[in-house]
C-alpha cells in the first residue's frame, strides 16, 4: 500500500518527532548530540526555516519549526536524518535502519498552543527522569529561554516576549511555566506521542 502523501503549508508551524529504530539510543554514542546540533546549524544554510524549540533525547528528537516553503520540510528532515545516519554508521560500524520509519509531524494551528508545545518539548528530560532540574540538560532549547544562554541555532519564539516586560521577567516566567506539569501533557502523550512510539 503506498504511503499517504504529506501536505505541508507555506509558513506552517510543525511539531516534529523522529525516533530511533527499535528505540535505539541514537545519541548515546560519543559526539552524537554534538553532531546532530551541528547538522541543525548547517541545515539553516541549506533551507529557509526557523527552529523555535528542540530537545534531543537518547532515542528520539522533538523539533518545533516553521517552514517558509512547506514542501521544504520533507527535504529538511531527509537531510537531517540521512546525514546523521551516515555519520552514525561510519563511526559506529552500524548496519541497518537507524530511524523508525518516517518522522511524525503535527501542524500547529492555534497560537495558544505554540508556547505550550515548546514547554512540552523541553520538559522531556524531566519527564523521563534523566535530570532533576531542566537547567542540567544541555541538549534542548530550555537554557536559551530560561537562562538566556546563547544558542545560535534557535529562532526566538514569537510569543516569548509577551511573558514579561524585560528579559529577566521573561526568563523567570518562562522557567516557572515550563517547570510545572501542564494540563495538556497527558493529552499530547495520548494523541501525538503514543500513536508514534
Amino acid at each position: 500500500m503506498p504511503r499517504k502523501a504529506r501536505n505541508f503549508i507555506d509558513g506552517g508551524f510543525y511539531h516534529i518527532i523522529a525516533r530511533g529504530n527499535n528505540r535505539l539510543f541514537i545519541f548515546a554514542v560519543a559526539g552524537g548530540f554534538q553532531k546532530f546540533v551541528e547538522l541543525l546549524g548547517k541545515s539553516k544554510e541549506k533551507f529557509d526555516w526557523k527552529l523555535f524549540h528542540y530537545c534531543l533525547m537518547t532515542n528520539h528528537i522533538h523539533l518545533l519549526v516553521q517552514m517558509v516553503k512547506g514542501d521544504d520540510l520533507a527535504k529538511l528532515m531527509q537531510y537531517l536524518l540521512f546525514e546523521y545516519s551516515r555519520w552514525y554508521r561510519k563511526d559506529n560500524k552500524y548496519v541497518g535502519h537507524l530511524w523508525q520509519g518516517r518522522y511524525k509531524n503535527e501542524l500547529i494551528e492555534k497560537e495558544s498552543y505554540f508556547l505550550e508545545c515548546g514547554r512540552y518539548i523541553e520538559r522531556n528530560p524531566a519527564r523521563a527522569k534523566i535530570v532533576k532540574s531542566l537547567e542540567d540538560y544541555k541538549w534542548s532549547s530550555y537554557r536559551h529561554y530560561a537562562l538566556g544562554e546563547n544558542n545560535s541555532i534557535i529562532d526566538m519564539n514569537p510569543y516569548y516576549n509577551q511573558l514579561g516586560d524585560d528579559v529577566q521577567s521573561c526568563q523567570r516566567r518562562y522557567k516557572e511555566f515550563v517547570e510545572l506539569e501542564g494540563p495538556y501533557d497527558k493529552v499530547v502523550d495520548r494523541t501525538l506521542v503514543e500513536s508514534y512510539f
